[in-house]
């Protein structure tokens, strides 16, 4: 299988257990979507279908944790350090307030 393939099987598969997951109407999330692709990775005959099925699992899982690390890492910074990123307080502060009015 060359990497357009797997990628279009890749696609595929998440597919099917995202329209899996919307014909019962239950929660599509994260959580979700990886148990039922655990499910299909069980059933699944087809050892390709299942190597990929295991592939994106697992690609799942690590950005799921990269992207808690960096969610924890923000809830770690310091008040001052939010303020600075907001594009309001880059304009905002510096500026003085003048009370005369232009119009």
């Amino acid at each position: 299988m060359n990497r357009s393939e797997i990628e279009q099987l890749t696609d595929e598969l998440i597919g099917e257990a995202v329209l899996s997951l919307l014909s019962e109407n239950g929660p599509v999330n994260t959580r979700a979507l990886v148990t039922r692709l655990r499910a299909m990775e069980a059933k699944e005959a087809d050892i390709r279908r299942r190597e990929i099925l295991g592939r994106v699992i697992a690609e799942i899982n690590n950005n799921t944790k990269v992207s808690m690390r960096r969610q924890a890492g923000r809830e770690q910074k310091d008040p001052e350090s939010e303020q600075k990123d907001n594009v309001f307080q880059l304009f905002g502060s510096s500026q003085q307030q003048s009370t005369s009015k232009k119009h």
